[in-house]
């Protein structure tokens, strides 16, 4: 299913797709280029601003979930996913190149930092950082070995990595990490930094976690549905928070996002 808003998320219309397969990841590079990836192999291109979509050929796969898209702009961009997969194009799409790996985790993230460096993000405590746009990837250890699912990156080529089991690390410089500590266990899944330099993490069910000191400390929000489970997060052009969860899509007005123990 594809879903486009043209009102900051107070309405949303069905658009046709050309895949039955479950899409994970959507990268909109301008208002008209749009990507989205998916399990099987499967990628999708819009050129009119997610009316639209085409398949475009990277792997024929159906063992292979790609997992996230990322574009530095309109020619270069990446797909990553299961089992290590790794692919690169500079052309826009048409051709794209395989990177290998000495070992095979599932990335679940990639994101480029204000600065230029690209983090990629997955499982066996996978943090690796690129300050060439990919060419070499340099592997961080962030103090754990299970699933980290996504990043905020900071200042001076640091970054927030979060994951499983509540895990959140923190680094100002990539080197020294610092284990965050929460209320919560649950999956983290999704993160975004507000416009405002506040940060907000999906939790367990109708629960985000909310940072106002640049993630050295979050404290718990609670969503309208307390049965949600919230997934990812995006902000809006009105500056509301758009959260997609397993009951639908979820719009909050920044006034709304108070931590709990400031109420």
């Amino acid at each position: 299913h594809i879903l486009l808003t043209s009102n900051n998320g107070k309405k949303w219309k069905q658009q046709p797709s050309p895949t039955r397969r479950t899409l994970n990841a959507v990268y909109w590079v301008n208002s008209r280029l749009v990507w989205a990836a998916g399990h099987q192999s499967v990628l999708l291109r819009s050129q009119d601003g997610g009316k639209s979509w085409a398949k475009i050929k990277v792997l024929d796969d159906p063992e292979t979930a790609f997992l996230d898209v990322l574009f530095v702009d309109p020619k270069k961009g990446f797909v990553v996913g299961s089992y290590g997969k790794l692919f690169s194009t500079n052309d826009g799409g048409e051709k794209w190149t395989e990177k290998s790996q000495d070992e095979d985790p599932h990335f679940y993230q990639l994101t480029k930092a204000p600065g230029g460096s690209l983090w990629l993000i997955g499982e066996f405590g996978t943090v690796w950082r690129s300050d060439n746009l990919g060419q070499v990837w340099e592997p961080l250890d962030a103090l754990y070995e299970g699933t980290f699912f996504g990043a905020l990156p900071l200042t001076k080529r640091g970054a927030l990595v979060f994951g499983l089991r509540g895990n959140i690390f923190r680094s100002e410089d990539g080197a020294a990490w610092e284990k965050i500590e929460t209320t919560t266990n649950a999956l983290l899944h999704g993160g975004v930094q507000l416009r405002d330099g506040r940060m907000i993490l999906t939790a367990g069910a109708g629960e985000l976690l909310l940072s106002e000191n640049k993630g050295r400390s979050f404290n718990p929000v609670g969503l309208p549905d307390k049965a949600a489970m919230p997934i990812s997060l995006w902000q809006a052009g009105d500056d509301s928070l758009l959260v997609s969860t397993d009951r639908g899509v979820v719009r909050l007005e920044l006034d709304d996002l108070v931590g709990e123990g400031k109420k």
